[in-house]
């Protein structure tokens, strides 16, 4: 005799399918996170479009600097240069008032300013060694979008600089954060974590699952507006995820000091000391040295080497001289700097000299310390023809501000139409005879 056997009714209700389990037990999660990136991009998504649409036009800050600008660009090629002392005497008699602090090189131009919030600066043709003239190249709106994106409204000198963002917060307090930290750097700060909050959030809530992922990169036009700017959502936002995430980052690296800490501790860095730029006085006395004798003592430390830009000493402590050492340049594209080194020289004693910013001891160093600012958020160690990237991923939180708030509207619509449709039922339902 044979017995048949018996095969148990595949009832989902009786035995769910494991998949269908684990996607309940999601449901929960899902929709918490669905809340919590709706209402914070509601609610401080204007802040991050501000921030993020202003940094994607100062991607190109060099050549619209230069394109206002051009006659203080303006430079003759010559094999021999004027010194950076020549430019500073140049710069003198053309203004016997003005009081020079920060000389900058690039591309055959000094750029000479002063300490003085507003004095503007004087640029100096380095083939001719005359003054191509005087000028503010970071007022008018660019000036505004550079203290905006950079500072938070708080560089004083700057267009729309705003006197209590720059004040002390209270997490200047903080283990994590900076003795002098602002209002205008916690905005900042907490504007890089609202990003890498909604890249991760975004991330989670757009993923269909393995067999339909092909479905989170589709655009249904044709299907009315609330499918189509749903799509559009999340396409823009799963595409540009990573470079948002990595802004996020190194925006917080820029205003909260914890996260560099926290990246050094990750991936085997070495922080920096506290006392990284404190100049050690050798308490010699008697004239200073010259710029040009600084300038040489910088460039014998690191042979073969070219300074770029120098802060003159105040109250007769030491020169700051920056230099290109060797290698990429990754300033190359900025307007009016370009360097990979700083070292300090004393005004007094130009064999006692410290390097504050010298080659990167690690590859974690290297990423955070060379790359983060002027490649990977700024853009500016590539051509203008990259950079279109950087512009592009830029105005991705203006465009999924735009479509977000196209579905929320109709959600809302639509959500305001069925309670009016129940509201007319009940009434209709109260009112009808027995």
């Amino acid at each position: 005799m044979v017995t048949e056997e018996v095969v148990p009714a595949k009832d989902s209700a009786v035995r769910p399918r494991p998949e269908r389990r684990s996607r309940a037990a999601r449901k929960p999660v899902r929709r918490a996170l669905v809340v919590t990136h709706r209402w914070m991009s509601i609610v401080l998504g204007l802040v991050l479009v501000v921030i993020c649409t202003s940094g994607a036009v100062l991607v190109y800050e060099p050549e619209l600097a230069r394109a206002s600008h051009g006659q203080l660009f303006a430079s003759t090629p010559s094999d021999h240069p004027v010194s950076f002392s020549a430019a500073v005497a140049a710069v003198r008699a053309a203004d016997p008032d003005f009081d020079p602090m920060y000389l900058s090189y690039k591309d055959g131009v000094y750029f000479v300013d002063s300490a003085d919030e507003g004095a503007g600066t004087w640029t100096v043709d380095s083939g001719t060694g005359k003054v191509n003239g005087h000028g503010d190249i970071d007022g008018a709106v660019l000036g505004f979008l550079v203290n905006l994106h950079d500072c938070g409204l708080t560089c004083e000198g700057y267009p729309g600089y705003i006197d209590w963002l720059a004040q002390p917060a209270p997490p200047a307090t903080w283990g994590w954060f900076t003795a002098d930290m602002t209002w205008g750097a916690v905005i900042l700060g907490l504007t890089g974590l609202l990003l890498v909050i909604l890249a991760i959030s975004g991330v989670v809530i757009w993923f269909p699952g393995l067999r339909k992922w092909r479905n989170g990169f589709r655009v249904r036009i044709g299907k009315g507006r609330f499918a189509r700017d749903t799509d559009l959502h999340n396409v823009i936002g799963i595409v540009a995820a990573i470079p948002l995430l990595i802004w996020g980052l190194t925006g917080m690296n820029f205003e909260i000091p914890g996260v560099g800490k926290v990246w050094y501790a990750a991936t085997g860095g070495v922080a920096p000391a506290d006392d990284v730029y404190d100049m050690p006085s050798s308490g010699a006395e008697g004239p200073e040295i010259s710029l040009d004798e600084a300038i040489a003592a910088a460039q014998a430390y690191y042979p073969g080497s070219q300074a770029t830009w120098v802060g003159l000493p105040t109250d007769g402590d030491y020169y700051s001289v920056d230099l290109v050492v060797g290698g990429p340049d990754l300033w190359s594209a900025n307007a009016t700097y370009h360097a990979n080194r700083e070292i300090g020289v004393d005004a007094h004693d130009p064999t006692l000299i410290k390097e504050f910013a010298g080659a990167p001891p690690t590859v974690s160093n290297t990423i955070i310390d060379d790359w983060a600012k002027p490649t990977l958020h700024y853009g500016v160690s590539v051509n203008g023809w990259w950079r279109a990237l950087w512009f592009v991923f830029g105005l991705a939180p203006l465009a999924l501000l735009i479509t977000g708030l196209s579905t929320w509207q109709i959600r809302m619509r639509t959500a305001r139409r069925r309670r009016r449709v129940a509201r007319d039922r009940a009434q209709s339902a109260s009112v009808a005879p027995a």
